[in-house]
Formats: C-alpha cells, sequence, structure tokens
C-alpha cells in the first residue's frame, strides 16, 4: 500500500496487518510499562561531572535565570527547565533531577513507534521498539540529567511528522503545528538539534525539484512546518540569543586540545560504548555494521527520502561538530539511535530471507527476539553509577589519617568543592602538589578523565605515574570517568 502526496514520490507507511492493530496497540503500551520502570530503578545512581555542573550552575537558579542563561554548551535549556520543576516538587536529589530523562526517554518508545509503523512493516515497527525498550544505551540515556533522551523524543516526533506532511493529502495545519513544535523542543533542549530540520529541508528542496514544473505548490506543507518550527525556535531562544553564538563557537574550557576531537578517537570509543551495551562486545558491532549497510541499502530501494531522512541528520551533526572543532562525543548522535534500530532491523531482515528464503521472516523475527533477550541482560549494567565521587570520597575519609592532605585536580575539584562541599585542596601545577607533600605526612590525590588531566596538566600526570600508587578505583560506566584514589609514595631516606 503507498500513499503519495501530488507531485512528491511515494513513501511506504505501515500496512496493519488484518485484525492485529489492537493486539500491536496492546503490545506497544505493555512495553511503555516495562520500559518505564527500567528507567525509574536505582534512578539516582552515581551523578556524573556533567549532571553535577547541571544542577549546581543552571538547576538550583529561579527559572528566570534558567531561561536567561547560556553561558555554557553544558545549558541544555529545556531540561533545566523541566528539572528545575521536578527538583521543586520532590526535592533535590539525583533521582529527582534525572525524572525528566526518564520520563522523556520512556515516551521516546512509543514515538519510535509512530514512526517505524510509517516507514515498515508491523512486525519490524514492534520488534524494534522491544529493542530500544531492553537498550542498554537507552536505559542509560534515560538515566542522565541531560537533553538527550529528550532529543531523541522530539526527533522521532519530527520525522513522523515531516512524513506525514509529504506522504497525507490530508495533512492539514494540525501536522504542520506538531512538527514545528516537535523541532522547536528539540532545538531547546539542544541547539544541534536544528539541523534535524535543515536535514529535512534538503530533503524537501530535491524532492521539490524534481516536480517543480509540473506541481510546483506540491510540498506546502512540509515547508510551512519548518518555517514554524524556526519562529518558535527562535521565540525560545531570544531570551539568550545574545550569548548563543559565543558560547556556541567559543573555545572548549582552558583551549583544551584533547584527543577527543579526533574522529578517529570517536570512532573507536563509540565502537566501545556500543560494545558495552551489545552481547558479544565489538564483534556485535562490527556484524551490526554490516546489517545495518544491508538495512540501509533496503530503504534506499523503497524510498531515497525515507533513507536520507535517517541518516542526514547524523551526517550534518557530524560535519558541523568538526567544523565547530568540537569534541567528537558520541552522545551528540544519540538522537539517531531510533534511525539505527529501524536500520538494522531491516537489515536482519533482508539478509534473513536472502539466507532462509519463505522462512526468512520466521528465523528474522527468532533472531530479533534473541538479540533483544541478550540486550535486556545488559540493561542492570546501565544502573551502575556513572561515577562514584561519593564512593570515592567515603573511602578517603575513612582511611585518611589526621593531618593527611587531600588533593583534587582538573575535573574531580568541582564534584567534590561545589557539590559535595569538602575543602579539599585544589592545585594545577606540579610544583603546587610537590610543596603539599613536602607539608603533610600523606597527600591523597583524586583524578577522573586521564585524557583531559595528561593534556592539561602534563606535570601532575607525570608524577602522578612515578611517585603516587593506586589505593582505589571506583568505577563509572562513563567512558573515561572512573575515579581514581592515589596515595603519595615518600622516596626513601638516603642511606
Amino acid at each position: 500500500m503507498k500513499l503519495q502526496v501530488r507531485g512528491l514520490p511515494p513513501l511506504v507507511p505501515a500496512t496493519p496487518t488484518p485484525g492485529g492493530a489492537r493486539w500491536a496497540v496492546g503490545v506497544v503500551a505493555a512495553l511503555v510499562v516495562v520500559g518505564l520502570v527500567l528507567r525509574v530503578l536505582h534512578l539516582g545512581t552515581g551523578l556524573w561531572f556533567d549532571e553535577i555542573q547541571t544542577l549546581v550552575d543552571y538547576v538550583r537558579s529561579p527559572l528566570g535565570t534558567i531561561v536567561t542563561n547560556y553561558d555554557n554548551t553544558n545549558q541544555h535549556l529545556f531540561y533545566s527547565v523541566l528539572a528545575r520543576i521536578s527538583t521543586t516538587l520532590l526535592g533535590e536529589s539525583g533521582a529527582a533531577l534525572r525524572l525528566p530523562a526518564a520520563l522523556l526517554g520512556t515516551a521516546s518508545l512509543l514515538a519510535f513507534y509512530l514512526l517505524a509503523i510509517r516507514v515498515t512493516g508491523r512486525v519490524e515497527a514492534l520488534l524494534g521498539t522491544a529493542l530500544l525498550t531492553f537498550s542498554y544505551h537507552h536505559v542509560w540515556f534515560s538515566q542522565n540529567a541531560r537533553g538527550y533522551s529528550g532529543l531523541l523524543l522530539f526527533t522521532l516526533l519530527a520525522t513522523a511528522a515531516f512524513l506525514r506532511l509529504l506522504s497525507e493529502r490530508d495533512a492539514g495545519w494540525g501536522a504542520v503545528a506538531a512538527y514545528g513544535i516537535s523541532v522547536a523542543l528539540g532545538a531547546y533542549l539542544h541547539p544541534l538539534a536544528i539541523l534535524v530540520p535543515i536535514a529535512h529541508g534538503l530533503v524537501l528542496v530535491v524532492l521539490w525539484w524534481r516536480v517543480r514544473r509540473t506541481a510546483p505548490e506540491a510540498g506546502w506543507r512540509p515547508a510551512a512546518g519548518i518555517l514554524v518550527g524556526a519562529l518558535l525556535t527562535l521565540v525560545l531562544y531570544t531570551p539568550v540569543l545574545s550569548q548563543v553564538f559565543g558560547t556556541l563557537t567559543g573555545p572548549n574550557p582552558a583551549a583544551a586540545e584533547t584527543v577527543w576531537k579526533s574522529p578517529l578517537w570517536m570512532l573507536k570509543e563509540t565502537i566501545s560504548v556500543l560494545g558495552t551495551g551489545l552481547p558479544g562486545g565489538w564483534l556485535s558491532v562490527v556484524v551490526a555494521g554490516l546489517v545495518c549497510i544491508t538495512g540501509l541499502a533496503s530503504y534506499g530501494r523503497q524510498s531515497a527520502a525515507v533513507a536520507a531522512l535517517l541518516v542526514l541528520p547524523g551526517l550534518l551533526t557530524a560535519s558541523v561538530i568538526l567544523a565547530l572543532n568540537h569534541n567528537l562525543w558520541p552522545r551528540f548522535f544519540f538522537f539517531s539511535a531510533g534511525f539505527a534500530i529501524l536500520i538494522a532491523m531491516r537489515g536482519g531482515f533482508v539478509i534473513s530471507r536472502a539466507m532462509f528464503r519463505q522462512r526468512g521472516n520466521p528465523v528474522a523475527v527468532a533472531g530479533a527476539v534473541l538479540v533483544i533477550i541478550a540486550s535486556a541482560l545488559t540493561v542492570p549494567r546501565a544502573w551502575r553509577p556513572k561515577q562514584d565521587f561519593e564512593g570515592a570520597r567515603d573511602f578517603v575519609e575513612r582511611t585518611r589519617a589526621p593531618g593527611d592532605a587531600v588533593v583534587t585536580v582538573s575535573l574531580t575539584t568541582y564534584p567534590y568543592t561545589q557539590w559535595l562541599g569538602r575543602d579539599w585542596i585544589d592545585l594545577g601545577t606540579v610544583e603546587q602538589l610537590k610543596a603539599v607533600e613536602r607539608s603533610h605526612t600523606h597527600t591523597w590525590l583524586l583524578y577522573t578523565f586521564p585524557i583531559r588531566l595528561r593534556t592539561m596538566l602534563p606535570g601532575i600526570w607525570k608524577r602522578l605515574t612515578v611517585a603516587y600508587d593506586t589505593a582505589a578505583v571506583y568505577p563509572g560506566t562513563i567512558g573515561g570517568g572512573d575515579i581514581v584514589v592515589m596515595k603519595f609514595r615518600p622516596e626513601p631516606p638516603s642511606p
């Protein structure tokens, strides 16, 4: 079954199985409920640096201050507003800080299904929803007090609305408004979200160019949606418009030039991160990559426009981040997780049909169910601390002796001084560290994110490698986020 707008290429929406729609709605509802439970379990465990900075610098401020302050890219404006409301109603806690992310992430499960049934069959849509529900990475981001789970939600909603505007003759101003609101709220979570409607606009221009002589009026509704989204985004950002450009194009803190800006590092980190939440580790990532290539080719044969909508936002995001010389963190691409699952699920079915012919679909379903079960087994890993600042603090407090010095450096200083209220020593040079060592019986030092520490404070890093022993390591699920406790090893006196 194909629906088409006059003059535009047809897009392939879902074709409901006769008598199966009500059953499918029940399955989706059950998945959303289970998804919510998985995302609120252990919700407040182990805040990491960005969450702590969000809480201290923004969420604790009045709403009027939040919406007029964009001094750091760590400020996800809409999320800070939601978290402020949550912590005001429920009291300040890690769980209250993260609750908006959990709710947005849970809502994205339904949004995924609504998009999936527009581009693929009901079975693939349901299996994809189940895989997202039991995804380690989705649970992790839904328990991350940042805007990324919301970006996924509004990207899925905007894409579904855009497809409706392209493919349904009766799509009117309601669909235009739904698209514009989704785009604006996504952008209010993070400015990079404006690349989604830009990608949609590029697709629309190509489609319109093909029919400009025979149907020049075709596509006015999706164009109106993009315009509404742009206007609403401008309204939301008006209080901070003068700050946005400088903040987005400014240098990293202390002009940090680290390997985080390297595309090769991002590729390795992405494989590592994906391997954490996939059964089989990096080997599964390689297999998934081959499956995705197959799936994307299938979508391309179905509709070049659909294929472009699935991959172009991610490509634009990578291009802009590289152009801005910003750190290439894999989390910037989480908004494409729904697209990746659609592509991977399609690839699995295509490969299965090629290998098993008539039995291809049942085999693909069985294989997808096994992948979902295996993925579910990785979910408890997402409930571990993202960074265990509190565990390391407790260790030091019960182990140190009176008169011992405790030192923080680089990205451990802010959490311990501004969040946990420790009066530990903050220093920035190896000479200062040696002075502390000389004036105290024992010296303890806590660090995290060694990539940044090596780059920003090379003298201190070298001192740690030659004069300190590792006393304890408190693992975190954020890459490089282990909290490492070091203890100074005095040199033996000369004979």
